[in-house]
This record gives structure tokens, sequence and C-alpha cells, in this order.
């Protein structure tokens, strides 16, 4: 749960860098403006995060801004010694918001775990 409240805070903060560093692998500075731009205002009001998956070793994560009514889906997963990190391969601006379709459109649809 710890880096999802990171990854809100860092789209919030409008912080590319950090907000990239929280990535798994690679360069992912495109991605992180891409989510900064698309969700920034959203994340600097309420927010809901639903997880799903077992979650030991990695989970997805949906993001509910509701300021915006945007939906982001995240997926987090334990990469060695680093612990918890994002998947950040979407440089593409159109792809950053997309919303795939098993996402629920409203928080607590598909039984999760929830923190707000």
């Amino acid at each position: 749960m710890e880096i999802t409240q990171q990854v809100v805070w860092r789209i919030a903060d409008g912080k590319a860098g950090e907000l990239a560093a929280l990535g798994s692998d690679g360069e992912h500075r495109k991605t992180a403006e891409n989510w900064i731009a698309a969700f920034g205002k959203g994340a600097r009001g309420k927010v809901t995060a639903e997880f799903y998956d077992e979650g030991s070793t990695r989970q997805e994560v949906v993001l509910y801004f509701h300021d915006t009514s945007q939906i982001k889906e995240l997926q987090v997963r334990t990469v060695g010694e680093d612990g918890w990190r994002v998947v950040m391969g979407e440089p593409d601006p159109e792809e950053a918001v997309a919303v795939y379709p098993w996402v629920p459109k409203k928080p607590g649809e598909l039984g999760s775990k929830r923190a707000q």
C-alpha cells in the first residue's frame, strides 16, 4: 500500500523524476510525465485505491480520482532487494489513460481490499 500512496503523492506534486524512480526497471520519465498530466488534478483531491490479487509479490491496484471521475489501473510488484515497484510502460499518453475492460467503474464493485 505504501508504494501506491507514493505514486498518488508524486502525481499530485508533479514530481516526474521522483515518480519515475518508483518504476520497476528502465527509464520511465515519459510515463511519469503522462500520468502527471492526465491525473495530477485528480490526485490532489480524494482518491480511493482498490487492491486485487493476493499481493505477496504482485498486485493490481485501481485508483479512483473522485474529483475528476478518472480511473487508473497500476501493477505493482516486488523487485529483489528494492521492495515494491510500479510497472510503468506507458510512454503513449493515450495508453496512460486507457481503462481496461475488467476494471470496475466504481469502487467496491468486484470485492477488493480498499484504502481511502
